[in-house]
């Protein structure tokens, strides 16, 4: 063979490595990007623009805009506004109860379903139908259940020999009130997590643990709960960020009163950005908001991640 057909193969050969080996492009943030389009569209830029107006004073009706820097955030943090502090006050009392109640009811209800009990199908059924109910029914139902004429509380409390209650009317006991509805409503959520996340615990450990005596609470302090460390922190995430976002609901049943008792953040944006004309100071609520929800979830992230690690 001659030595210039030697050399033009082994060119030929090095070409062919050099194309071999030369790395691929993934297409992989091909299938990710209209994902990251309809993000960007629905939740980033709202919350950007959300973040923008807030340094504005606008009545987002004539187009009149004008930027006055801090001053949304003075009136907000200063006590300008008399009802921003009672708002926090009111979303912290709301998230602190609402959350752990309703992991303690769904809790206890899929303890209860997980076992063989009779019409347990049924049970699961009737007790996740409010988390799928419209927000409108559910304060149709409960006005009723609360009414202080012929209610059904009001008539379980007459029945104990008890007078009377305007329920939702009473600053008392009116965010009392609204705390059972959200309690009854999504704990029935809960609980099919909680079912879902005990079919993954290992069969092999309730068997150790029954070899070594261990009766019913004791398997569930000892093994059940410890599995369920994960999902917890999970759902406690899921139910702090949807208590801060309470709005159809308590809106319905009684507006934030009475007095502001039920007022919360997230009905103040509302009022702020369309019953008082303000969206700049609404969106300057809804700033502060965001932030205290991510004070509050990110530590949640690392908690889940700490939690999965520990039962592995």
């Amino acid at each position: 063979m001659r030595p210039s057909h030697r050399r033009t193969r082994a060119t030929r050969a090095g070409r062919g490595l050099t194309a071999d080996a030369r790395p691929l492009v993934s297409p992989g943030w091909l299938y990710v990007l209209p994902a990251l389009v309809l993000f960007g569209f629905f939740v980033a830029y709202p919350v950007v623009n959300t973040v923008y107006l807030s340094f504005y004073d606008l009545d987002g009706i004539s187009g009149y805009q004008t930027f006055i820097g801090l001053d949304n955030y003075r009136e907000m943090l200063g006590g300008l506004d008399p009802y921003f502090w009672l708002g926090v006050r009111n979303t912290v009392l709301w998230t602190l109860v609402t959350v752990p109640l309703q992991l303690l009811i769904g809790l206890s209800l899929a303890l209860v379903l997980d076992n063989a009990v009779r019409g347990r199908t049924a049970y699961r059924a009737a007790f996740f139908m409010p988390a799928v109910l419209s927000s409108a029914v559910i304060s149709f139902a409960w006005s009723w259940i609360y009414s202080p004429q012929d209610g059904g509380a009001t008539r379980f409390i007459q029945a104990l020999g008890g007078t009377g209650q305007t329920w939702l009317a009473d600053t008392g006991t009116a965010i009392w009130a609204a705390i059972g509805v959200s309690a009854w409503r999504y704990s029935g959520l809960i609980m099919l997590f909680y079912l879902a996340a005990m079919q993954m615990v290992p069969k092999e450990l309730y068997e150790a643990a029954a070899i070594d005596g261990a009766g019913w609470w004791r398997r569930v302090t000892n093994v059940t709960l410890p599995q369920l460390l994960p999902t917890t922190v999970l759902l406690i995430l899921f139910g702090v960020i949807g208590a801060l976002r309470e709005f159809e609901v308590i809106y319905l049943l009684t507006r934030g009163g009475p007095a502001h008792a039920t007022d919360l953040m997230s009905l103040q944006i509302f009022d702020q950005a369309f019953n008082q004309s303000r969206p700049g100071y609404g969106a300057t609520i809804s700033t502060a908001l965001l932030l205290f929800t991510a004070v509050l979830a990110i530590p949640l992230l690392g908690l889940i991640g700490s939690a999965q690690r520990r039962r592995g």
